[in-house]
């Protein structure tokens, strides 16, 4: 069951507002009893609701966010908008808390900026959902992200690192993959650990470990035994990702301690933190369409893009983006989107980059843009009804078909009470 609620926040410094709705889970959850299943009922949820807002925050408990936040990265594929996830470390009802600071930095930066990513946000600094890691379990600066520099900082300004927010290479469309495999774990090295303890871990129906090694990625090269379990479990089919249990650095094969465990068969988890590597262990082990070495090759996949950012905006907040559009310039847009260029950027008048190809009658672009994920706003599609009955009785077809195409409801009544569809009728029986 859901309760919904529609709230405004008051005008930023620009005199704009964030509308948000609130749905709330009944009962509600605690973080430490989730499971996969609640990742997958958040992703549909998502799902459901992604073409009506800009944005989406999750409020949720510190225990085990760093690992929803990760398992969210990779379950929502071709992210066009922020996810944020944010808590508290002392309730938003106490006098002295977290909570306001933590909820209103997600919803602004949410509301704000169009970041394609899952973050984190606590404590002024939004971190990259699926690099970080929950540190401290009686501060306010509970998370920190070891190996990658934050995305965004709230200080005076909300300051945004776009060298760091991740673009995407698709015109794909947004889809969540609720299929996640539970048959992983997390298995950490200790001095003189039996080689009996890691044969049991390793059992069937076990498909997925994470292995928590030593500084580099070291493992005792001395322990014949213990290599020999890792060895069987790969040659069986079990994926095993080798990660640091250092929070900073990452792992290598530079010491003889660390290449035994790629010769056992291992993958090197980078600088993967458990939580993530876990995750996407979980996501890739339920693609069905791949067989056992295409998805050792997809965990091996590093998510860094170098380059210029392509949504940069200019002084009315148009993006280059908008301007191919205007322009109708189809080849333009196609590399655009393939670079990354988010279709969910608004110039300082609300248009995206889909509106002005409607405006400008580009039908191919509209096309395109459609099918990487465009599509106008709820109150947008809402206001639509008296422009489609102007364009009716002027007898414009064709922009009527633009505007089909990209998602508009021709029986979506004007100010009147009219709809396109029955001021053609009337148009037509006029002529006759």
């Amino acid at each position: 069951f859901y309760y919904f609620l529609l709230c405004v926040c008051r005008p930023n410094k620009d005199s704009k507002r964030i509308v948000y709705t609130i749905m709330e889970y009944s009962p509600l959850l605690d973080s430490s009893n989730m499971t996969t299943d609640d990742w997958g009922r958040f992703g549909k949820d998502i799902e459901k609701n992604y073409e009506s807002y800009d944005g989406f925050v999750i409020l949720h408990g510190t225990d085990t966010m760093a690992y929803t936040a990760s398992a969210l990265s990779f379950m929502c594929e071709h992210l066009g908008k922020p996810i944020i996830l944010t808590g508290s470390q002392v309730p938003i009802y106490e006098i002295r808390n977290d909570g306001m600071d933590n909820l209103l930095g997600a919803l602004l930066i949410a509301g704000q900026f169009v970041i394609p990513e899952v973050g984190l946000y606590f404590h002024h600094t939004l971190y990259r959902g699926n690099r970080v890691t929950k540190v401290d379990n009686s501060s306010f600066n509970a998370f920190s992200s070891p190996n990658l520099a934050p995305l965004a900082t709230a200080e005076v300004d909300i300051l945004i690192n776009w060298d760091t927010v991740w673009r995407a290479n698709t015109t794909a469309k947004f889809r969540v993959s609720t299929e996640l495999n539970r048959n992983v774990g997390l298995l950490r090295l200790f001095p003189g650990i039996t080689a009996a303890t890691v044969r049991a871990f390793l059992q069937p129906p076990m498909q997925g470990v994470v292995l928590e090694t030593y500084g580099s990625g070291n493992a005792p090269d001395n322990r014949k035994d213990l290599l020999e379990e890792l060895k069987k479990a790969t040659n069986s089919g079990v994926i095993i990702i080798n990660c640091t249990q250092c929070l900073r650095g990452t792992v290598s094969s530079v010491y003889a301690t660390g290449k035994v465990l790629i010769d056992a068969g291992l993958i090197a988890g980078g600088d993967m933190t458990p939580e993530a590597a876990l995750s996407k262990l979980s996501y890739v082990l339920a693609m069905k369409d791949l067989d056992l070495e295409a998805k050792k090759r997809v965990c091996l996949c590093v998510f860094v893009r170098q380059g210029s950012n392509l949504s940069l905006e200019d002084y009315d907040g148009r993006t280059p983006l908008h301007v191919a559009c205007c322009e109708g310039n189809l080849k333009a847009v196609q590399y655009l989107l393939s670079q990354g260029a988010t279709v969910y950027a608004k110039d300082r008048y609300g248009a995206t980059p889909l509106a002005n190809a409607v405006h400008f009658r580009h039908k191919e672009v509209v096309r395109l843009l459609r099918k990487t994920g465009a599509h106008f706003s709820r109150d947008e599609l809402d206001e639509a009804g008296t422009e489609l009955c102007s364009l009716s009785a002027s007898g414009d077809l064709e922009s009527l078909e633009i505007w089909s195409l990209a998602g508009a409801d021709l029986t979506k009544p004007g100010y009147d009470g009219q709809n396109a569809i029955q001021v053609v009728r009337y148009t037509l029986t006029q002529h006759d």
